[in-house]
């Protein structure tokens, strides 16, 4: 009898991980599935069979045909590829791997250089960006929400997916620190908080009547009543843009470039900003000026 139960508790546990590995796959398929989508429609159109093959032809199109930017190309390849070995039960072999990154030596010629650089959103002037903030600096119950959303915002260089998760609970105001939900890297990433930013905070809560389990950012009318649901990325967007005139990864290259102008090294930028990669930050956010260049010949 013993035996059996065991048996069984043996079987429930298998099951519930492979569960939980499943909908981590899928929930991978689905981030990946536009770009699979563009390599299913290339290979309907020129009757080639989806497998690593046809990946290398396609790869060579986006450069030579489509001259997507490189950084197009690296999100394509990965999507594809994880598409092509988890949905497909294809594996590469060695010598494609090898061809791949032949293809993409192709963005170091002449012809292809331009597609190399990334041009992304711009970084504003920090105090540009605090002083359009502070035009909701008023006891309107709607402004106070928008000022502490925009300041925690910039201080953290959050992205959107990382705002639209921040709970009440997951500020620790005492202390100057929020907890970040970092969907990207799949961790939990404490961040500081500026004093001011800590203020913006206690007012929104104490005005709003927020409770530890509602959502930071949530849902809100037009007067500032605050409803706790998790909006989508895109929502959160769109209302930034229409405070303040931009898109919310403007904070995050903005609140980057000042604290390197102020003389943060990479590794403590990298600490707030949520960075795995040093490389990421000099490449895409360091923006440096000739001036800079001349202060040091």
């Amino acid at each position: 009898m013993e035996e059996n139960l065991f048996s069984l508790n043996q079987y429930r546990i298998i099951q519930e991980t492979e569960k939980s590995i499943e909908q981590v796959k899928n929930k991978k398929l689905d981030m990946y599935q536009p770009d699979f989508k563009q390599f299913e429609i290339f290979c309907e159109r020129n009757l080639l069979p989806i497998d690593f093959d046809s990946l290398e032809l396609y790869l060579h199109d986006l450069i030579t045909v489509q001259r997507v930017r490189l950084s197009t190309f690296n999100r394509r390849l990965v999507g594809v590829k994880y598409w092509l070995m988890n949905k497909f039960n294809l594996q590469q072999t060695l010598e494609q791997e090898d061809r791949v990154r032949l293809l993409r030596q192709l963005y170091n010629e002449e012809t292809f250089l331009r597609l190399k650089p990334q041009r992304g959103i711009r970084a504003e002037s920090q105090n540009d960006v605090l002083r359009l903030i502070d035009r909701f600096d008023t006891n309107k119950k709607a402004d106070i929400r928008k000022r502490a959303i925009c300041l925690v915002n910039l201080i953290t260089a959050n992205r959107p997916s990382e705002m639209v998760r921040l709970k009440i609970s997951d500020f620790d105001l005492e202390n100057r620190t929020v907890w970040v939900m970092m969907t990207k890297q799949g961790e939990m990433k404490e961040k500081r908080l500026t004093l001011e930013c800590v203020q913006a905070v206690k007012k929104y809560i104490q005005e709003c009547v927020l409770q530890p389990d509602d959502y930071f950012v949530g849902a809100a009318d037009k007067w500032g009543n605050h409803t706790s649901r998790q909006i989508h990325e895109d929502s959160y967007s769109q209302s930034i843009h229409n405070w303040l005139g931009f898109a919310p990864y403007t904070f995050r290259k903005t609140q980057i470039t000042a604290m390197y102008q102020k003389g943060a090294d990479i590794p403590t930028i990298a600490k707030q900003s949520g960075h795995k990669s040093h490389q990421t930050i000099m490449e895409h956010y360091i923006n440096l000026k000739t001036s800079d260049v001349d202060d040091f010949l």
